[in-house]
């Protein structure tokens, strides 16, 4: 198997800015169809030097009394990424603290991490560019250091390649993830068309963690491509979405169901297949969300409103219902239209007690540089109305703006994200990158 490795990686993060530079001159013609802003929004950090880490990516992670945690694909003192804590203060509009846990110094430490999330230990756990699977051990004392483990190195083979989504963890703390390339050397010309894999935790101190293939995906009709991670429901399957694959090979929602017996396999089901005869509707980029009824939530970089970017599309947001005797209906129920509405989404997306959405986008909103904005999609009073959709935030450049990568929920029920650029002015030319708080 021909092996992308590292620069792969990196090119595929690159991509999605190419995308949405190449988008926004279309974006700007269009007078968009959003609502009316109404939420309280602030930067509670802005990074203000390449030592100070910049380019966040993806979303924070929250602990439970509110401290987000994070990293930086850039800066510290090699200029190879930080991991960093942001402590909350006692009161809402206070002002949050800043500390660097650890500096990425390349080689065996670790270099440029692309997501984190926090274990029920305590402990860090994140991908980086190398592709290796790290740990951040929490320091046993208050003045003591956070200490940096490698898990696992994928092989960029059978293994998988290009580990770019979140990791998650099962009730036991093993991490799941999925890789974007790698598995099968039959399939995308040799790169493979990705995996779902689970890292076992040891069962005894000092042990190692155990890697191991759950499912190797094939291609058309198979999904393909899997860039976004994986959820797990309530029972213990997984969940995800491919940009490549499908009936169609333009993207596909899949199930890998958990074994009922120990030793068993992993089985994998496509639970719908993105067709391009249905308003161009398809390559979903970011992961799903799971509501308590078991429906998923997701989103496409293009299609829906074929008037927007000149006639691609601007995306939209699904919902994918279980229905009675295994099979799941789609329905689309919101179309970006660009300009002062959003466009091009692929972040986390929350759910409410009411059931409504909260995600971000990538370009549109109207704002200076078209940056993307903030948005809530509140569902209908009455069956068979339309979903309504807010603008919560519209970004703007320089001051905040890049790859909006999703939202989170946080302390006192705000939400939480971050942005690769803006900031502080003179940083890195576009700024550094912020952390944002946004009360809906």
């Amino acid at each position: 198997m021909r092996a992308k490795g590292k620069e792969t990686a990196t090119l595929k993060l690159k991509r999605r800015f190419r995308v949405i530079l190449a988008m926004l001159a279309a974006l700007v013609l269009l007078k968009g169809a959003a609502n009316a802003k109404g939420s309280a929004y602030r930067v509670i950090y802005s990074s203000h030097s390449s030592s100070d880490g910049w380019g966040f990516l993806g979303v924070p992670a929250a602990a439970k009394n509110g401290d987000l945690y994070g990293t930086t694909y850039y800066g510290g003192t090699s200029d190879l990424g930080t991991a960093f804590k942001l402590t909350a203060p006692r009161t809402r509009g206070e002002t949050w603290r800043k500390t660097i846990l650890y500096e990425f110094p390349g080689g065996n430490g670790g270099e440029q991490p692309s997501s984190i999330v926090l274990g029920g230990d305590g402990n860090l756990y994140g991908v980086d560019f190398s592709q290796t699977i790290f740990e951040l051990k929490r320091p046993a004392s208050r003045n003591g250091v956070w200490k940096y483990s490698a898990l696992y190195t994928l092989n960029q083979g059978s293994d998988g390649a290009d580990l770019l989504g979140n990791l998650v963890f099962d009730a036991k703390g093993n991490l799941y993830g999925a890789t974007g390339s790698g598995g099968d050397p039959s399939c995308n010309r040799g790169y493979g068309c990705g995996t779902v894999f689970e890292l076992q935790r040891p069962t005894q101190k000092g042990g190692h963690w155990v890697y191991s293939v759950l499912y190797t995906f094939t291609g058309q009709p198979d999904a393909a491509e899997p860039w976004a991670g994986v959820t797990f429901d309530q029972k213990g399957n997984l969940y995800g979405t491919t940009y490549a694959g499908g009936a169609f090979d333009w993207g596909a929602v899949y199930l890998l169901g958990h074994p009922t017996k120990e030793g068993q396999a992993w089985t994998e089901t496509v639970l719908y297949s993105f067709d391009p005869s249905n308003d161009d509707i398809i390559r979903p980029e970011g992961p799903v969300t799971i509501d308590q009824s078991g429906n998923l939530y997701g989103t496409t970089v293009s299609g829906g409103d074929l008037n927007c970017q000149g006639g691609f599309g601007c995306g939209v947001v699904f919902e994918l219902s279980p229905q009675q005797g295994g099979t799941w209906t789609y329905a689309n129920l919101y179309s970006f239209q660009g300009g002062s509405d959003g466009g091009i989404p692929s972040g986390y997306i929350v759910i409410d007690g009411k059931g409504s959405l909260y995600s971000t986008t990538q370009a549109g909103g109207g704002g200076t540089g078209y940056a993307g904005i903030a948005f809530k999609l509140s569902p209908p009073v009455q069956q068979g109305d339309p979903w309504t959709e807010t603008v919560l935030h519209s970004f703007k450049a320089p001051e905040d703006s890049g790859d909006n990568g999703g939202l989170i929920w946080g302390k006192w029920g705000d939400l939480y994200g971050v942005t690769y650029f803006g900031g502080t002015r003179g940083c890195q030319r576009k700024g550094c990158g912020t952390v944002f708080e946004l009360q809906p």
